[in-house]
């Protein structure tokens, strides 16, 4: 069934289907960091974790990544 779907819709980019919720969940850590409110800020970046999302802090901003 899976090679059907793939026939029928064409491949996605994994990442173009979690962009969306991902810098949805990005925004409120944003907000909760400038509060200095640090625990919810590790607590949003612990469950991006848990679903395969890693989350890097740079210099130049906030990336992530999806983990296989």
């Amino acid at each position: 069934s899976k090679l059907g779907e793939v026939a029928t819709g064409g491949l996605r980019d994994p990442r173009t289907v979690a962009e969306p919720f991902v810098n949805g969940f990005l925004a409120v850590r944003a907000v909760v960091r400038a509060e200095k409110r640090f625990d919810l800020s590790d607590l949003v970046r612990d469950q991006l974790l848990a679903a395969g999302i890693e989350v890097r802090d740079t210099k130049d901003g906030v990336e992530w990544v999806l983990r296989s």
